[in-house]
C-alpha cells in the first residue's frame, strides 16, 4: 500500500492539443489544489481516485462507460458530436464528466452527465480517458434525474428529449404525477410530452430529424391527427410543418381543419348517470362530471388517483399574456 496525492485543475487547460490529464501534470503548484492523501494498492497513476471537497475525482477509460438507460436526452447528431471532438482535441477537457459504478459489472461505470463528451472520444479517438467525478451513493434513477437538471441548467433539452425521459421514468415504475411533480410541469403539460410516446413511428423519425421544431404542444396536435385521419395524414402534414416556415398556430389550425369534418357526422351520444349517497356521476357525450364529497381520511388517495388520471386526458390551457393583449385606447 502507498499514499498518492490528488490534484485538480482549478481553471480550464487553455493549451492546444492536450488533454485535461496533461494540463494536470503541467500545472504549477500554486494552481493545484493539494488534497488530503488517499491510501491506494498499487495501480497505475492514472487509475488512483483523488478526494476534493468531497468529491471523488478518477481518470475513467472512455471505453469502461456505459449509457444510462435513464438518459434524460436522446438527441444527438453527428455534427453535435464532431464539434465537442474538435473541441476536446483543441481546448481538452474542462470539467468533469459524472458517473455511477455499474452494479452489474465491476470496474465499469453508468453516465450520469457527459455522454456527448464520451461519444466524442469514442468516435473521433480524441482522449482515451476523461476525467469523472464518481457518485457513489446514486441510485440509478437519481443519476438519470442528476443528468436530466445539469441539461436543463445549460439548456440543452428540446421537447422529445424531455418526453421520452419522462416516458422511461414511467415505465421504470414512477408514476406521471411523481414525475411531473420532479420536473416541475403540470399534470395537463405532462399529457403534452406523453403525446411524443403515441406518435407513429413514421411520425417519430420526422421528430427525430427535426427536433427543435416539435414541442410538446405540436406532438399532441399531431398524435390527434393520427388517431382522428390516419397515420398518412399525420405524416404529411408533420413533413410539412418540419420543412416549411409554419408557426404552431398554423399546425393547430390545419389539424382543426383536417378532423372537423368528421366532427360534424351525426354521432350516437353516451348518456349515463349513476347516484350515490355521497355524491352523483353523470356522462354525456364527451363531457364527464364528478360531484361527490369524500372522507378527510381517503381525500389524499382520492385525489392523487384523480389527477392521475385527468393527466392522461386533460389540456392545458394556455397562458395568456393580459399585458401583450390589452387593446390600446
Amino acid at each position: 500500500m502507498r499514499s498518492s496525492t490528488g490534484m485538480v485543475m482549478t481553471k480550464p487547460p487553455t493549451g492546444p492539443n492536450k488533454s485535461l490529464e496533461e494540463m494536470l501534470n503541467d500545472q504549477g503548484q500554486e494552481e493545484i489544489l493539494v488534497i488530503t492523501p488517499i491510501l491506494t494498492e498499487e495501480k497505475p497513476a492514472t487509475l488512483q481516485a483523488s478526494y476534493v471537497q468531497g468529491k471523488k475525482l478518477l481518470m475513467v477509460d472512455v471505453a469502461l462507460i456505459d449509457a444510462n438507460p435513464l438518459a434524460p436526452r436522446e438527441v444527438y447528431t453527428a455534427e453535435m458530436i464532431l464539434s465537442r471532438a474538435e473541441a476536446l482535441r483543441t481546448q481538452g477537457q474542462h470539467d468533469p464528466i459524472h458517473v455511477i459504478p455499474n452494479p452489474d459489472h465491476l470496474g465499469r461505470y453508468i453516465i450520469c452527465d457527459g455522454w456527448t463528451r464520451v461519444q466524442a472520444c469514442r468516435k473521433h479517438k480524441v482522449l482515451e480517458q476523461l476525467l469523472a467525478e464518481i457518485h457513489e451513493n446514486l441510485s440509478l434513477e437519481e443519476s438519470a434525474w442528476f443528468g436530466y437538471q445539469q441539461n436543463e441548467e445549460r439548456q440543452q433539452h428540446c421537447d422529445f428529449d424531455r418526453a421520452m425521459f419522462y416516458e422511461k421514468l414511467i415505465n421504470a415504475g414512477e408514476t406521471a404525477i411523481s414525475v411531473a411533480n420532479k420536473a416541475q410541469v403540470s399534470a395537463s403539460q405532462m399529457s403534452f410530452y406523453r403525446s411524443f410516446a403515441k406518435l407513429p413511428a413514421d411520425v417519430l423519425e420526422i421528430v427525430k430529424e427535426f427536433p427543435g421544431k416539435f414541442s410538446a404542444t405540436v406532438a399532441y396536435q399531431i398524435q390527434k391527427l393520427a388517431a382522428g385521419c390516419g397515420v398518412r395524414k399525420a405524416v404529411s402534414l408533420a413533413l410539412k410543418f418540419a420543412n416549411e416556415d409554419h408557426t404552431q398556430a398554423w399546425l393547430i389550425n390545419q389539424v382543426q381543419l383536417l378532423i372537423g369534418p368528421s366532427s360534424s357526422k351525426t354521432v350516437t351520444r353516451t348518456t349515463k348517470q349513476i347516484r350515490y349517497s355521497n355524491g352523483v356521476y353523470k356522462q354525456k357525450g364527451e363531457l364527464f362530471e364528478l360531484n361527490i364529497s369524500v372522507l378527510p381520511e381517503q381525500k389524499e388517495q382520492f385525489a392523487e388517483a384523480l389527477e392521475r388520471l385527468l393527466s392522461t386526458v386533460a389540456i392545458e390551457t394556455p397562458q395568456i399574456d393580459v399585458a401583450a393583449n390589452k387593446t390600446l385606447k
